[in-house]
């Protein structure tokens, strides 16, 4: 499953074995690769829960890839050790650190909780699960793909049958939810998409409680809270890095456009655009023939059970 600009599941490509192993994920991934002509995978970006198959297939098939780990996969492994509400919160926020001495801020805390839980959650590499050390080419800061839980809850009435009658249920299920998306951006209020604007709004909010001092040039000295940032517009950077790890201007960024006289809107990445939502759901499945007319090759034929 792949995620869209409004956060909902892609379905991109499925398919069924009879297990999921290092051999099963390879021909998956190498059917993938060839199908998308991603080549050697530089610009694309996984996120799985750590399966070693999966994670072999990957670096094997596609060796430029970055590969994310799901966030709450770690914390299921690591409370094991650590329960309680007041460490869960504490492991999401060292996730959702969006820089690194943010992280080491948020992990210091940890460790003034329980030394122990510290070392331990280093265990995993903060650089795959962590926000300060995403690339960030991908414009999407999701710690955790519980999309494709969403998935599987979407199909459950189709997993249940017969494996021919299942994949049939899945592929109009999938026809019916493309149309029914590029229908629903149509009618989309803003050129950008709602997910966008969302978070959009809740920056602005957080922007207007900050301070800012500008150095002439292209560079802004922005005050949140206790904390500076450093914004520079001809960059399109800041130093907390959530405006490079979204695409979405972070309230600094905000702050230092609305200071400039610019719309910080029009510095949304384009990926948001409803014209890029409209091109990835032009790709429609294509209807198919009944039953009695497939032709089955007798070599392809399936023994009966």
């Amino acid at each position: 499953m792949a995620q869209d600009s409004v956060k909902y599941f892609y379905p991109l490509a499925w398919a069924v074995v009879d297990k999921e192993t290092g051999r099963t994920w390879k021909w998956f991934m190498e059917l993938l690769r060839n199908s998308l002509e991603l080549e050697d995978g530089e610009g694309v970006t996984f996120m799985s829960d750590m399966q070693k198959g999966l994670l072999e297939a990957v670096s094997t098939v596609l060796p430029k890839a970055n590969h994310r780990w799901c966030a709450r996969h770690i914390e299921a492994n690591w409370s094991k050790n650590w329960r309680g509400i007041e460490m869960k919160k504490l492991i999401w926020w060292c996730a959702w650190s969006t820089y690194e001495e943010e992280f080491k801020d948020q992990l210091k805390t940890l460790g003034a909780v329980h030394e122990d839980a510290a070392r331990e959650l280093i265990h995993y590499p903060p650089q795959y699960w962590c926000r300060a050390y995403f690339d960030t080419k991908c414009k999407n800061h999701m710690v955790d793909n519980n999309f494709t839980e969403s998935f599987n809850k979407w199909i459950l009435e189709a997993r249940n049958k017969p494996i021919i009658k299942m994949l049939e249920d899945i592929r109009l299920k999938v026809m019916n939810l493309l149309n029914n998306r590029e229908e629903e951006c149509r009618n989309w209020k803003e050129e950008i998409s709602p997910y966008a604007i969302e978070l959009y709004n809740d920056y602005r909010v957080i922007a207007i409680e900050c301070k800012v001092v500008f150095n002439g040039d292209y560079g802004y000295e922005v005050v949140e809270g206790k904390d500076k940032y450093i914004v520079n517009l001809e960059l399109k950077k800041c130093t907390c890095r959530a405006w490079n790890l979204t695409g979405i201007p972070c309230p600094h960024a905000i702050k230092a456009l609305m200071h400039d006289k610019q719309d910080p809107l029009s510095e949304v990445h384009w990926w948001y655009s409803k014209e890029a939502y409209m091109l990835a759901y032009m790709h429609k499945l294509q209807p198919v023939k009944g039953e009695k007319f497939w032709k089955i090759e007798p070599e392809h034929a399936m023994e009966p059970p």
